[in-house]
């Protein structure tokens, strides 16, 4: 389950990792890297932490996964059903895999006329051009992902309807 669910994402999170990039002006072009300047280094390191910490952090949604097949047997027996939750899964992986495909072929087709924006992790066509596009998409997706698991397994906690225990996270 876990090979799948990182299968799943891999797609997404190269392309947010490209998108972040905008934000990084350094690390855009091959000649900047090579100067190796303290101002190269620091934003590489800026960028290297920031990955980290968004990879560590996906362990908070840990209790969303069934903990072993006994659980999600039981889940099954059950025969809980939500169409509503069922229809934001499906929704939700069909909307990334789309953003996804896309931004990579854009990016891949047409870099030449489109790799210098910074919605899609250039430095920019010009002089002036903002990071809003890029800082918004990235919000969105980041909001989607820490908002879904903190909805789902942490707000139950705060209203009192589940216990918090460590044993979430095992």
């Amino acid at each position: 389950m876990i090979t799948t669910a990182t299968n799943a994402v891999s797609p997404l999170s190269a392309v947010i990792s490209y998108q972040l990039l905008a934000f990084f002006p350094s690390l855009n072009d091959q000649a900047s890297i090579k100067t190796d300047t303290p101002t190269v280094r620091n934003e590489f390191a800026c960028l290297h932490t920031l990955v980290i910490i968004l990879n560590l952090s996906s362990l908070i949604s840990l209790p969303l996964l069934p903990r072993q097949k006994k659980e999600t047997r039981e889940l099954v027996a059950k025969g809980e059903v939500s169409k509503w939750w069922g229809s934001y899964a499906i929704g939700s992986a069909l909307t990334f895999l789309c953003y996804s495909t896309i931004v990579t072929f854009i990016t891949v087709k047409f870099h030449d006329v489109y790799g210098c924006y910074k919605i899609f992790g250039g430095g920019g066509c010009s002089e002036g051009e903002s990071s809003t596009a890029a800082l918004c998409l990235v919000s969105i997706i980041l909001l989607y992902c820490y908002g879904t698991s903190f909805y789902l397994s942490y707000l139950p906690i705060l209203r009192g309807k589940h216990k918090f225990s460590w044993q979430m996270f095992v």
